[in-house]
């Protein structure tokens, strides 16, 4: 069974993710909207989605949540690739729609989407924390979600104005929005633009795919420091102190970098299943409270986990493991 925090720590990621994702959208649709109110408000948009990544980030070190590779990536595209991914989406979102407003209607409409996704992952932090009696974050999540709710209703306002500014160009032929005269707009109609921005969109992925590459780098070298001075012997050595989710972040930058047979022949050997979910995360003290609660067989499948892994004799000698083996 997964631990609270670790439930709580989840949620705060995919909540965390969300806000990468939106912020890229709204730098996309900024960068496609003529001056004036509407663009303002995504300027805005984005600054508050900027300061709510802040506060969730900085309540996962609270929690003393190492980023792990899957969200480590999100931070790192937001980072290293997320101007580059934002230039290469701006074409398809520039080639929407007959007009102008129509165009800026869809970008605006698909921002709610991301919106609400947002909302709800707040939504689901915020049920998840109350039921763990996790109140710090619990009151975070409501104050976050609060947010994501109002601006919700800012997405949906302005999606009624929008519509109001399709009917007028497209009906009676009254033009709202001159996108054509947005700077970005006029370069890409260049022959020379259009190829170069290709040529971002593919450099893009390579970015992306060299910043996952570093991420998987640096998990590893937080696993074990020194990582890639070390000598093969060095790191079998240090495989056994490993936890399951830290083996499996050895052996994929291992995979990805040297390749050395020993050390992934050693991993695969350690690779085992944990005498329940969780216990790779848990204290010498959080094993023991539950070694009085778990039957016989799992008591004996902590002894073969510790002896093949950590090897600590704080659990080995523990009485309710002395029980076991006397048994």
């Amino acid at each position: 069974m997964a631990t609270v925090r670790e439930k709580v720590v989840q949620y705060l990621q995919d909540a965390r993710a969300a806000e990468y994702a939106l912020t890229t959208m709204l730098a996309v649709n900024i960068a496609v909207t003529p001056e004036g109110d509407y663009r303002r408000r995504l300027e805005s948009q984005r600054q508050r989605s900027r300061e709510r990544v802040s506060r969730v980030s900085d309540r996962l070190g609270e929690l003393g949540a190492r980023r792990g590779i899957r969200h480590l990536g999100m931070d790192i595209v937001r980072v290293t690739g997320g101007q580059a991914v934002a230039l290469a989406t701006v074409p398809a979102q520039l080639l929407r729609g007959p007009g102008g407003e129509e165009r800026v209607l869809k970008n605006a409409r698909d921002l709610c989407a991301a919106t609400a996704v947002l909302d709800a992952n707040y939504r689901a932090l915020a049920q998840i924390t109350h039921t763990g009696r996790d109140e710090r974050t619990a009151k975070l999540a409501v104050d976050l979600q609060a947010e994501s709710e109002e601006m919700l209703s800012e997405c949906y306002a302005s999606l009624d104005r929008l519509a109001e500014a399709v009917i007028l160009e497209e009906v009676e032929g009254e033009p709202v929005y001159q996108i054509g005269t947005i700077g970005v707009v006029q370069m890409l109609g260049l022959p020379q633009l259009r190829e170069s921005m290709h040529r971002l969109r593919d450099g893009a992925a390579d970015v992306l795919q060299s910043a996952r590459r570093e991420a998987v780098r640096q998990e590893a070298r937080s696993v074990i420091p020194d990582y890639d001075n070390l000598s093969v012997k060095q790191i079998r050595d240090r495989l056994t102190r490993l936890s399951q989710s830290d083996l499996a972040t050895v052996e994929a930058y291992e995979w990805a970098t040297h390749n050395r047979m020993p050390i992934l022949e050693a991993i695969q050997e350690l690779h085992s299943a944990e005498p329940w979910p969780g216990y790779d995360q848990m204290n010498v003290g959080e094993i023991r409270a539950r070694l009085r609660e778990v039957d016989e067989d799992q008591i004996r499948a902590v002894l073969d986990h510790e002896r093949g892994h950590k090897d600590r004799s704080s659990i080995l000698n523990a009485p309710e493991v002395q029980v076991a083996v006397a048994a």
